[in-house]
């Protein structure tokens, strides 16, 4: 149980969007956390912990067959920050196995620069919703561990439209498979 007294995690996954479009459906490069464990209860721990993932992608489209002439050219980056609370459950006679669940709220900020039609191109946005995590994770040793976890996202915000605006809401799924180590 030694390993059951570290209060302090980081961890490093790789993001799989399987949720709603993220933007133009941005693969995912990496996604970094920290945990931080501050009640001790018989059957669980809780705790709070915080997220930060990146996901780019090149948007290209060609006006012919030929690929001549580019009508689109655009990169865009969207940077996802989750702090949650979390909890974290033991199993008895399964103590190297830890499944965990957490709430929070994720900020979505989004960059995009290139041109349309040879017009530039520079703009960003921010917006956010509920973040429901669910995770289950397996002690290598007393410090490394593996794990896999789902993100759920609830993203509302708003599109302007003629004659107003109009509100938008995503549900954006992330797997997210790492490695991680207690402290």
């Amino acid at each position: 149980f030694a390993q059951q007294d570290k209060k302090w995690s980081v961890e490093a996954n790789y993001p799989i969007s399987i949720g709603d479009d993220l933007g133009n459906d941005t693969p995912g490069i990496i996604d970094l956390g920290i945990k931080y464990r501050f009640l001790d209860l018989s059957f669980a721990k809780i705790g709070i912990g915080f997220n930060a993932g990146v996901f780019t992608n090149e948007v290209r489209s060609f006006d012919n067959v030929a690929g001549e002439t580019e009508s689109f050219n655009i990169d865009e980056t969207n940077w996802i920050f989750s702090p949650k609370f979390f909890s974290e459950f033991k199993i008895l006679g399964a103590e190297r196995l830890r499944p965990s669940i957490g709430l929070g709220y994720s900020i979505v900020s989004s960059k995009f620069e290139g041109q349309s039609f040879g017009v530039p191109i520079s703009s960003s946005d921010s917006n956010g919703g509920l973040n429901l995590n669910i995770g289950l994770s397996y002690d290598i040793t007393k410090r490394i561990f593996v794990q896999a976890q789902y993100d759920y996202i609830r993203n509302i915000f708003e599109v302007q439209a003629f004659p107003g605006t109009n509100e938008v809401k995503q549900n954006l799924g992330f797997l997210k498979l790492g490695l991680g180590f207690r402290f």
